[in-house]
């Protein structure tokens, strides 16, 4: 399933039915929604609203909507969720910080404000205990640091324009971006090697961008498509096209099967090594007791 975000409204589009059929969440208010994410233990759809100039939640139906945060919200860019800790990561290019808050708005904290120009998505890898993300500034750069905003390391500042996307691979430990001045997707391990381009042709304007499996999926504001192309043969597909105001976009699996809906991706990462899970836990206990950068 695709969670996308458009300008008024947010949509949940199958990928199962040959014709990608699409239905309008039944929620009110929607006046910019740009950047969307998806929790699969409690089945809430996260979204910014950058007129509203706040953070809103509902289920996957639309209901029990609610304002997750209202304050000291500028121009929220980027939102990803802690699945595993219970937190929500997002970035504002107008407060130029990344801040994080419980799932429900309570305990919220600024964990970086320095060096911070243009900061776009987020992305979480929890069981490793890392966030990326990309800031599309003068000096254009993807970064990462742990999910405290500490041990903070920038992983690519060369051969950028406007890095509006980010998706990770937690299975082939990949890390892939859309970039809209530049216009390709790229993808590098996460150790910041073997960086190479996947895709070089007909991406005008890149936006949203999340992987699912074995494709990376991308909104274009020129196109007004919604595209995927295979991580490994290159292959693309048209999923919607001429639809307009396409902003984030999640691909994400729904079943009943980890906490009452689950992302297989998700599921699976939460389920690694005990070793990991522990790590994983010590640095969500961090981000409320470490001082913010």
């Amino acid at each position: 399933m695709l969670l996308l975000a458009r300008r008024t409204d947010l949509r949940r589009i199958s990928l199962d039915t040959p014709d990608f059929t699409d239905i309008i969440l039944q929620v009110d208010d929607i006046r910019h929604a740009i950047a969307i994410d998806y929790d699969p233990v409690e089945g809430y759809i996260y979204w910014t609203d950058d007129d509203v100039k706040a953070i809103r939640r509902s289920l996957l139906d639309g209901s029990d909507a609610q304002f997750v945060v209202t304050s000291q919200v500028n121009h929220p860019d980027g939102i990803a969720v802690d699945w595993i800790a219970r937190n929500l990561y997002w970035t504002d290019t107008g407060t130029d910080r990344i801040e994080v808050t419980r799932l429900n708005g309570t305990m919220r904290k600024i964990l970086i404000s320095e060096d911070l120009d243009e900061p776009r998505a987020i992305v979480l890898d929890p069981v490793a205990g890392y966030m990326y993300w990309t800031d599309w500034g003068e000096v254009p750069k993807i970064e990462r640091a742990d999910l405290d905003g500490m041990e903070r390391v920038v992983m690519v500042n060369t051969s950028l324009g406007w890095p509006n996307g980010l998706a990770l691979d937690y299975d082939e430990r990949k890390i892939y971006w859309g970039d809209a001045k530049t216009d390709k997707i790229e993808v590098m391990n996460m150790d910041g090697s073997g960086r190479r381009v996947l895709v070089e042709d007909k991406l005008p304007h890149i936006f949203g961008f999340t992987l699912l499996g074995d494709y990376i999926y991308w909104t274009d504001w020129q196109r007004r498509s919604i595209e995927r192309v295979h991580k490994r043969s290159a292959e693309r597909e048209f999923i919607i096209d001429q639809l307009p105001d396409l902003m984030g976009l999640k691909a994400t699996y729904v079943h009943k099967t980890f906490g009452e809906s689950a992302d297989r991706t998700t599921a699976a990462a939460a389920t690694c090594a005990s070793t990991s899970l522990r790590a994983s836990s010590a640095a969500a206990r961090s981000v409320w007791s470490s001082s913010p950068t």
